[in-house]
């Protein structure tokens, strides 16, 4: 039956204490998964977990570093231990300083990667096995929309994001035959609470034809349709989110 929720569903999330991923979190556990947040601020994580008990059940925080892969087999065996299974994974984990060509540093270029990219690659390969045994998974990426253009202010971002593009349609290949579906959303504009006042929102935004930035409700939308049973036969892609930005 395909009815969009999770009862009975183990996802996890990554970063998703704040922003996108909290949103993400609270909409999986109000349609009912039990939200396993992986965070470096295993406290935050705590109280966001918690309160997802007041729509769905309560979630529950873990400590992990998506660079770090001794990190992340515990957290996964933690959960196995708790749960005994996992269906969805959301790849939400993330960093995105600006710095320019010339003011890129090596070390914010490897931050980047280890983070974005590698982080990904990472957290798929640690919590793809338990899916791949119960021929049934679903695992969903945040991009961006810069991976799709040039963008000169974040170099590194745009370069990390567009590695993860490449990266989503190699795990759906090669899980595609385990019934696990790897895809991915690519937002544009979000206004979370960190970029409310940025700079950047307020000048993008009127250049959005729908003339507002996404909520971070909007992607979790959109993420919870490509982590449900709802889709039975998309994989490999990435859906672009922001707003009619890219048909100019």
């Amino acid at each position: 039956m395909s009815d969009g929720r999770f009862d009975g569903q183990v996802a996890v999330v990554t970063g998703g204490a704040q922003g996108i991923g909290l949103a993400i979190s609270h909409l999986l556990a109000e349609r009912g998964a039990t939200v396993c947040i992986l965070d470096l601020d295993e406290g935050l994580a705590g109280k966001t977990a918690k309160a997802l008990g007041e729509v769905g059940p309560e979630g529950r925080a873990y400590f992990g570093d998506v660079t770090d892969e001794a990190s992340l087999i515990a957290a996964r065996d933690r959960i196995l231990s708790d749960f005994g299974h996992v269906e969805v994974l959301v790849n939400n984990a993330g960093v995105y300083p600006h710095a320019t060509i010339r003011e890129l540093t090596v070390e914010t270029w490897n931050t980047m990667f280890d983070v974005n990219a590698k982080g990904v690659l990472l957290t798929t390969r640690t919590f793809m096995d338990p899916m791949i045994e119960k021929k049934y998974g679903r695992i969903v990426s945040m991009v961006t929309n810069d991976a799709y253009i040039a963008k000169p202010t974040t170099p590194a971002y745009a370069a990390s994001k567009a590695a993860v593009l490449s990266l989503i349609r190699t795990f759906a290949l090669e899980l595609a035959p385990h019934q696990v579906l790897c895809n991915g959303v690519s937002p544009g504009a979000v206004a979370t609470e960190k970029t409310k006042t940025a700079k950047w929102l307020v000048e993008k935004t009127p250049l959005i034809p729908l003339r507002r930035a996404a909520t971070p409700e909007d992607m979790a939308e959109y993420v919870a349709f490509l982590s449900s049973n709802r889709n039975r036969f998309m994989t490999g892609e990435t859906i672009v989110t922001n707003g009619g930005w890219s048909m100019f």
